[in-house]
């Protein structure tokens, strides 16, 4: 008797899988203390060149704003990460912005310019942000 192959149907899972595009992730972790000798080195002229008003707005209310300004940079970075570019190119810094529009525990990433078109070519058009800081680091997963 000769062995006859026949095609086997796809599990619903393997359906599943196939159908999935791949999931974008990056982490970054920042010395707030970084900031902080960042900020008394080069004043406010770096504050606003790596950050939006809102994000400025933001940190300022913290008691420590050195940890909001660690927290957001952390996940600029995790975003360019996730990308798999980094700052390249005509993207920057401003380009991605956090907002707060749920409250102050749920943060949502907005993209402009260049760096919305590097994220809209690599497929990614959503993205969930996750910050955590204590007094000497701010850690971000952006996904």
């Amino acid at each position: 008797m000769k062995a006859v192959s026949r095609p086997v149907p796809a599990s619903s899972s393997d359906r599943l899988t196939q159908a999935l595009k791949p999931v974008l992730c990056g982490v970054d972790l920042m010395e707030v203390g970084r900031f902080e000798r960042e900020v008394s080195r080069r004043g406010d002229a770096l504050v606003e060149e790596l950050f939006s008003a809102g994000e400025r707005a933001w940190c300022r209310r913290r008691r420590r704003p050195a940890e909001g300004h660690a927290m957001v940079f952390a996940a600029k970075e995790a975003l360019v990460k996730a990308l798999g570019t980094g700052l390249v190119g005509r993207m920057h810094w401003r380009d991605i912005e956090l907002t707060w529009p749920d409250g102050p525990v749920r943060p949502v990433l907005a993209l402009s310019g260049e760096t919305a078109a590097v994220a809209a070519s690599a497929g990614a058009a959503k993205f969930h942000v996750s910050l955590a800081c204590t007094r000497t680091l701010a850690v971000a997963w952006v996904v």
